[in-house]
């Protein structure tokens, strides 16, 4: 039987905490889509967030230069990449790197969000995509062990 891939993104925050603590529920489900079990959606927007936000020092200082390097190069190289995804403008969110990440999933065909993000998962979600935690997008995806 054919396994169908999940497509997913992965907000900025669960990437830190994968960086941060790999053998957590975020490092797992980095992991996983590093494994070819999900397609991680990503457009330019996404992308650069990322790199401002994992760019940082203090970031290589907790993880490793190396391993920050190869996670962002992962991001730009083996995601699915969206073309100037069309702009949202009907749904509340206070970070506009959030709406970003919305309008990349929603363009993407993701069905999932994966963050950490309290008021980006109170929304729970927009148009098909479903706001969830790491936790429970490993669940949906079946590598929950």
């Amino acid at each position: 039987m054919h396994n169908i891939c999940v497509r997913i993104a992965i907000d900025t925050n669960l990437l830190i905490a994968a960086l941060t603590k790999p053998g957590g529920t975020s490092g797992r489900l980095v992991q996983a889509w590093r494994d070819g079990l999900v397609d991680n959606v990503a457009s330019e927007a996404t992308v650069r967030e990322a790199e401002a936000v994992l760019g940082g020092r203090w970031l290589e200082r907790l993880a490793g230069r190396d391993r920050v390097r190869q996670l962002l190069r992962d991001l730009r190289e083996h995601s699915a990449w969206v073309e100037d995804p069309p702009l949202i403008d009907d749904l509340d969110l206070k970070d506009a790197g959030d709406l970003r990440m919305v309008e990349a999933a929603v363009a993407g065909g993701a069905e999932l969000i994966a963050t950490t993000d309290r008021e980006f998962l109170s929304k729970r979600g927009y148009g098909s995509v479903e706001f969830v935690t790491a936790g429970e997008a490993l669940r949906r995806i079946g590598a929950a062990g």
